[in-house]
């Protein structure tokens, strides 16, 4: 081996290439797992995020609706009242004018009736349009969730491709311009991950 230097070396060269094409390979397949792993981990987080949206604007919408019939009921009960005491009114004013005061006490009672219909009635469109905001909200969420995963799937399959194409160019590293794309397309890759 003294007497062979250039044998040596060649040889050493050899092994490091050789140890080289491995390393590249682990190297592209930890890459690989890392992304699918966070592709997932995205996946499972916009899923997360969507029901705990859907989850709080249910529960806000309960809440709301549930004041506003209480607001209702609350209106309707003082308005009831109202009449009560404008009706014992009415009937310890005396006979001389209980015609009139009659006919005043049925008009305060016809509007208050008339407003609590209308608070009720309030109540209840406010009640339905958050539950209209909230099915639309929860039909763009899904298609939020949809579109990430939609991206995921796709960097997958790029990675993929990629991988593809890298495991290629260590099969045949005489096709060094193969491998240069390769590496330009993983770079691009990358790339689009990080603005996504």
């Amino acid at each position: 081996m003294g007497d062979r230097p250039e044998e040596a070396i060649a040889a050493f060269e050899e092994r490091q290439a050789s140890h080289g094409r491995s390393d590249i390979g682990e190297k592209v397949n930890a890459i690989i797992e890392a992304a699918e792993a966070a592709a997932q981990e995205i996946g499972e987080k916009a899923r997360r995020e969507a029901r705990a949206i859907v989850s709080e604007a249910d529960e806000q919408a309960a809440e709301r609706i549930e004041a506003l019939t209480r607001e209702a009921s609350e209106a309707r009960a003082e308005a009831d009242q109202y009449a009560r005491d404008m009706r014992e009114a009415a009937d310890s004013y005396g006979t001389q004018h209980r015609r009139s005061a009659e006919e005043e006490a049925l008009r305060v009672l016809s509007e208050a009736e008339e407003k609590a219909r209308e608070r009720l009635d309030g109540a209840v469109r406010k009640a339905e349009q958050m539950e209209r905001d909230i099915g639309e909200r929860h039909s763009t969420l899904k298609r939020e969730a949809r579109m990430l995963e939609e991206r995921r799937q796709r960097v997958l399959e790029s990675l993929r491709d990629l991988a593809a194409q890298i495991q290629d160019a260590l099969v045949e590293p005489a096709r060094e311009p193969a491998r240069q794309e390769g590496e330009e397309a993983l770079m691009e890759a990358l790339d689009v991950e990080r603005r996504s």
